[in-house]
């Protein structure tokens, strides 16, 4: 017998320990409680948490605020609109959120704590919280009418912006409480607060025109508009005032004034400064400056108001230029690194001027002066560098007068290229990095040039030398000097005949058509030919790159101009060896052209060409012959 007591015993006290906390569990801990007068939430958190009595309390809160049901009322603005349920959706989820940071009265009806959990118990009395919803709902409909009341007088008033800010602030008000009816009396009627508000600002824009005086001007590029556009903004015939507005090219390019706000007649003037594209139509379109609907581009109201926001007013001045062609002529007086001329060219030619080969036929005289040389060495954590400094000056002049319109500058742009690289790689390397600088602010700089083109322009045989030439000793025979060839001799290439194609015999002042693409590769025009009732455009595609550049081109990104100005359709594209109707792509390896051949509708010739790959880089080739 006393075996087997002392049996019992050493059973009991191995498992008693084992089993306390389990049989000490309370009932609310094992299941969770369910009640018809009270929300009930049941929280627990880890004791090894850092705060974990807090943490616990959190977790409760939200397993209560979890049994709340966001009920949208019949009336409601969320049942009135259509859109398969995303905004009710939307809404009911941030209506319990913010529930859930204002519920207040709960209570802590019991605690437990385990050797390694810590567990709560609260509850919510459902009058108590009916109570407190129906004074938030008081409280949202007299805060929202009393904007929406003022959004009115405002409106009425001419001040639009304003108005918008006040509606904004009555939506603010009552969106805790959406998914109810709002109604409350105005002017002996019964009216539906969230619908009147909703109604407000979705129609803001009803009535409203943006005219413009004029709506057409003709310009001379490089020249501004000495008189100002006069814009003005109405709301069924009535102006509105401090309304502001943006001004941008939308085809085109130049120099615009920013805009002061609307006055009290509505109107806001604007200043064309210059007009830099070469396009003979451009267009600026005037619209509102739409910061202050921020609130409405975010979160639950983007879905709420998408149709307001896809219908501000607008309005769009054409700019017909005069059609004289601005003619630039680029000379060096030094030049280190040939890239950064060819892509200064390229950039006047497709922009802004037609660069010509004499300086008699030009308007501007561009004078580039580059610079690369070598600094120090740089030890790196891998491999050491060398420094490259570049410096580049370009100074333009008007060709009439002398007048200097621009003198920008690149000073010592430091470039770190890898010591294994040789020297004309490095160059390569830091013309690239000046390239890009160029690029962003260049184009910026010419947008300010402006100058007068009337008069003539003076004969000139012959530019100054790019090098100077060196002074011959006066004990060297005199000799007399060779004579000055002032038009280049062309000696055209024999092509043997076609047996079956006809192909257009290219023009002997044809010149040939180099233009940058990308940074360090190009696109050559080789020639143009006719095979029955099919074009040809023969190009080449020359990567001066040290790595090699994948180019991708869709048919439907490229642009052939014929000689009636009209656009002719792509037929197919080839680039390389790969030959198809829509798109195509290649490795263009350095030093080693590739032939890439459009094939379009007969033509004469092609006034422009325009390639533009999936990076949205843009080349355009003129006069293809």
């Amino acid at each position: 017998m006393k075996h087997w007591l002392l049996f019992i015993l050493v059973i009991s006290w191995f498992c008693f320990p084992l089993s306390g906390q389990q049989t000490n569990r309370p009932d609310w801990v094992k299941q969770h409680p369910v009640s018809g007068l009270s929300y009930i939430g049941i929280g627990m958190a880890e004791i090894s948490e850092g705060d974990y009595q807090q943490k616990a309390k959190q977790n409760a809160l939200s397993d209560l605020v979890s049994e709340i049901q966001v009920v949208i009322a019949a009336n409601s603005l969320l049942n009135t609109l259509e859109d398969d349920g995303n905004v009710k959706q939307t809404f009911a989820e941030s209506i319990r959120t913010e529930a859930r940071a204002e519920i207040e009265n709960f209570r802590l009806v019991d605690s437990w704590r385990s050797d390694n959990e810590y567990w709560v118990y609260y509850e919510l009395n459902k009058d108590d919280y009916a109570a407190l919803v129906a004074a938030r709902r008081q409280k949202a409909i007299r805060n929202g009418f009393d904007f929406w009341y003022k959004g009115h007088i405002t409106l009425q008033q001419g001040d639009l912006m304003t108005a918008i800010e006040l509606f904004s602030n009555g939506m603010e008000a009552i969106r805790p409480v959406l998914n109810q009816e709002l109604f409350c009396s105005y002017e002996g009627k019964t009216i539906n607060l969230a619908t009147e508000l909703y109604a407000a600002l979705a129609g803001v824009f009803d009535g409203i025109t943006i005219v413009l005086n004029p709506v057409t001007v003709s310009v001379t590029p490089f020249q501004g508009i000495r008189e100002p556009i006069a814009i003005g903004v109405y709301r069924n015939g009535n102006p509105l005032r401090n309304i502001r507005l943006k001004a941008e090219f939308v085809s085109g390019a130049g120099d615009l004034s920013s805009m002061s706000p609307t006055n009290e007649s509505g109107v806001a003037a604007l200043y064309v400064r210059n007009i830099t594209s070469k396009q003979a139509q451009q267009e600026i379109g005037i619209s509102l400056i739409d910061d202050v609907f921020s609130l409405f581009r975010k979160g639950s109201y983007a879905a709420l108001f998408k149709q307001m926001l896809s219908s501000l007013p607008g309005a769009t001045l054409t700019i017909n230029t005069v059609q004289t062609q601005t003619s630039a002529y680029v000379r060096s007086a030094q030049s280190d690194i040939e890239a950064v001329e060819r892509t200064v060219k390229s950039l006047l030619n497709n922009h802004f001027f037609n660069v010509v080969a004499s300086p008699s036929e030009a308007d501007i005289i561009v004078t580039l002066d580059n610079k690369c040389r070598k600094g120090n060495t740089v030890p790196g954590e891998l491999y050491n560098f060398i420094e490259f400094f570049s410096t580049l000056g370009i100074k333009i002049e008007n060709n009439r007068t002398g007048q200097i319109l621009l003198n920008y500058s690149i000073n010592d742009e430091r470039t770190l290229v890898p010591e294994n690289k040789s020297a004309s790689q490095g160059k390569n390397m830091a013309a690239r990095e000046l390239i890009k600088r160029l690029n962003r602010e260049f184009a910026r700089e010419l947008k300010k040039i402006t100058f007068d083109r009337t008069g003539k322009i003076p004969e000139r045989q012959k530019m100054l030398p790019d090098v100077p030439v060196p002074i011959v000793g006066a004990s060297v025979p005199e000799k007399e000097a060779d004579p000055v060839i002032s038009v280049p001799v062309v000696v055209p290439e024999v092509i043997p005949a076609p047996l079956v194609p006809v192909k257009s015999a290219k023009p002997e002042n044809q010149k040939a058509i180099r233009v940058e693409w990308l940074d360090g590769v190009f696109v050559e025009f080789d020639k143009l030919a006719t095979l029955g009732d099919k074009s040809r455009i023969h190009l080449k595609i020359v990567n001066t790159n040290a790595d090699d550049c994948e180019v991708d081109l869709y048919s439907g990104n490229l642009t052939v101009i014929n000689e009636k100005g009209e656009e002719s359709p792509i037929v197919s594209v080839k680039l390389g060896s790969k030959f198809n109707d829509r798109r195509v792509t290649a490795l263009i390896v350095p030093d080693l052209p590739t032939e890439m051949v459009i094939e379009v509708s007969k033509l004469q010739s092609v006034a422009l060409l325009q390639l533009k790959d999936f990076k949205n880089n843009i080349v355009k080739l003129r006069g293809l012959k």
